[in-house]
């Protein structure tokens, strides 16, 4: 509450001050009629009246003073500074407290940004039953299915930021902070669920997951300003075929790091992150953990675009890792008791690996030509990643367990130490693509798109077998070939309908026998067609919102019989296929709406 100076009082005692004076003077004035001689009286009384009138005079100057100075105090007062400092005595003393005042509210409300991404909708299939899959190859990395008519999830992330939280004056450091919260769901797809009980209700129908939790802080250094220092969780530059959902290069994690260094022909960014895998626990080490090393030169001008320049560098500490969580319970349990959550598929009570080491890089080439952004752009890359480097910072002990499973499926019962020994290092990725958007008219355009990758998942060597015999080692051919390319065209037939379709191919040639089939190595391809209408503004691929109404088909070969459907996104080769197309059938349908925005 606001404190107020004692304006009615003070106005009370000037009343009765000028009263008082005026009243001698009319006093003065009678007396001076009735003894008309006494000048020098008259004149005695008149000085001192004027002597009274100049310290009232005084007297309210300083309360006037005093007033000013309590409306300063109660216009700063705030939940904030009411609180009074005092030293070790108790004695008030002065001192600057942080004042939530007008003008630092409305700087909140200017420098406060909110944004959102979301898709949601339905689908069944050819059928009639639900579509709660989606068509895509069985072991693509990444999330790797094409988009349109083919997501079969609810996700949305939802972003709070804040800027120049230490205020706009270029004395202070820039400090920003931006947090992400997302949500998918994964299990229960019911409509308006009411039950009391089941995973419904006990929040196990879906994901609440941070994507993002961190802090930027530029103007450290005051000769350049531009220097930005982070740290948290982050969406860490990365790039993806969006027609594909496929990240092509993402080490989004938790790290710290530097960006903007102008070293000349361009700008250096720095960076460090970490991400453990808490499904596997050493008794020596603890969880699985990884190091990664993210330096990229970017901006760099060539020609009619730009060029940036990518170097990885990986860490994975080895150990022997015998534990693991029950993901219902959340206790740790033995390896060998609980083997779905390493992958194994006999009752081995430990697995081992090696210290492994990564390095990789590549470049990324981007041209925007016209105007809208993204929406007219050429983007093309070619990345390659030795031992640990995947261009993710999640860890790699999908090969500990692909070596691990391989042993066991030539030794069943085993339940030693499955040692998988330096499969991370032996393994290694080729990637390469390219990503074009094109919007030649009002009222058409057009996104083209292409990647392959050559994955290895290194040399799978089988660990001590308790046996007359001693050890057994084996070596397999890891290989996989992935190639998708395809387009997506837009009509509008007015300002805000158009007719949209997405139209790709895909072929997958996998040796790799410890694959998540049951070490069956399947090779084929796979064609999808969509086509619908959609309520979009014009402007190209990426104006959104987008209302879409879709009908999906899907072709492939006799060899992927049962492995294109999987339920839940991103699980190519992971299992869990549903029907109807998961059995002796080539070809299925897709059909329902969705409608995906961001802002």
């Amino acid at each position: 509450m606001k404190l107020r100076p004692p304006t009615g009082l003070l106005g009370v005692k000037l009343a009765v001050a000028f009263f008082w004076t005026g009243s001698l003077g009319l006093a003065q004035d009678n007396n001076s009629n009735s003894n008309g001689n006494d000048v020098s009286a008259l004149k005695a009384q008149i000085q001192n009246l004027q002597k009274q009138q100049q310290q009232y005079q005084d007297r309210i100057t300083t309360m006037e003073s005093q007033m000013k100075a309590l409306e300063s105090k109660a216009d700063s007062g705030t939940i904030l500074n009411t609180r009074i400092l005092s030293d070790a005595d108790g004695k008030e003393i002065e001192g600057k407290q942080p004042a939530l005042d007008e003008s630092f509210l409305k700087s909140l409300t200017r420098n406060f940004t909110f944004s959102a991404y979301v898709r949601a909708g339905f689908q069944f299939n050819g059928n009639g039953g639900g579509g709660n899959f989606s068509f895509e190859l069985p072991d693509f990395p990444g999330e790797g299915r094409e988009r349109l008519g083919n997501e079969n999830d609810t996700y949305m992330e939802l972003s709070w930021a804040q800027a120049h939280m230490l205020g706009d004056s270029p004395d202070v450091m820039d400090v920003s902070m931006t947090f992400t919260p997302a949500i998918r769901y994964v299990q229960s797809r019911n409509t308006f669920t009411s039950s009391h009980g089941g995973i419904e209700n006990s929040g196990n129908d879906f994901d609440f997951v941070l994507r993002q939790a961190y802090l930027e802080m530029k103007n450290v250094f005051k000769g350049a300003p531009e220097i930005t220092f982070w740290a948290g969780e982050r969406f860490y530059d990365r790039f993806n075929t969006d027609p594909e959902d496929y990240f092509w290069l993402d080490t989004s994690g938790y790290g710290a790091g530097v960006e903007n260094i102008d070293v000349g022909i361009g700008k250096l960014n720095i960076a460090w992150l970490g991400g453990l895998n808490d499904s596997f626990i050493g008794p020596n080490i603890g969880t699985f953990f990884k190091h990664t090393f993210d330096i990229r030169l970017k901006d760099i001008n060539v020609g009619i675009g730009n060029l940036a320049l990518v170097l990885i560098g990986n860490f994975e500490k080895g150990g022997t890792f015998t534990q693991t969580y029950d993901p219902v319970t959340g206790q740790l349990i033995s390896l060998g008791a609980f083997t779905s959550q390493g992958g194994l598929t006999s009752p081995a009570t430990a697995v081992h690996t090696d210290s492994a080491w990564g390095i990789g890089g590549g470049a990324i080439y981007t041209v925007h030509f016209g105007g809208g952004g993204g929406n007219n752009q050429f983007q093309a890359y070619a990345l390659f990643g030795r031992g640990a480097t995947n261009f993710s910072a999640g860890d790699d002990f999908g090969s500990v367990n692909a070596a691990a499973s391989l042993y066991e499926f030539y030794h069943p019962g085993f339940t030693g130490t499955v040692n998988a020994g330096k499969a991370i290092d032996h393994s290694f990725r080729y990637r390469a693509g390219f990503q074009f958007y094109i919007n030649p008219a009002p009222i058409f355009s057009v996104a083209l798109f292409g990647d392959w990758q050559e994955t290895y998942n290194g040399s799978a060597v089988a660990g001590t077998e308790p046996t007359a015999t001693g050890s057994i080692s084996k070596v397999v051919s890891g290989h996989v070939h992935d190639i998708q390319f395809g387009t997506r065209p837009t009509i509008w037939l007015t300002d805000n309908i158009a007719f949209q379709g997405q139209f790709s191919g895909q072929w997958e040639s996998n040796n790799n026998l410890s694959s998540a089939f049951g070490g069956l190595g399947k090779s084929g391809w796979l064609g999808l067609f969509d086509v619908g209408p959609v309520i979009k503004p014009k402007g190209g691929y990426f104006t959104k919102p987008e209302l879409r109404f879709f009908a999906t088909y899907a072709v492939w070969s006799n060899s992927l019989k049962g492995m294109v459907t999987p339920a839940q996104e991103g699980s190519g080769g992971g299992g869990g296929f549903v029907p109807p197309y998961n059995g002796n059938t080539t070809h299925g349908w897709l059909f329902g709406t969705q409608v995906e925005w961001y802002f």
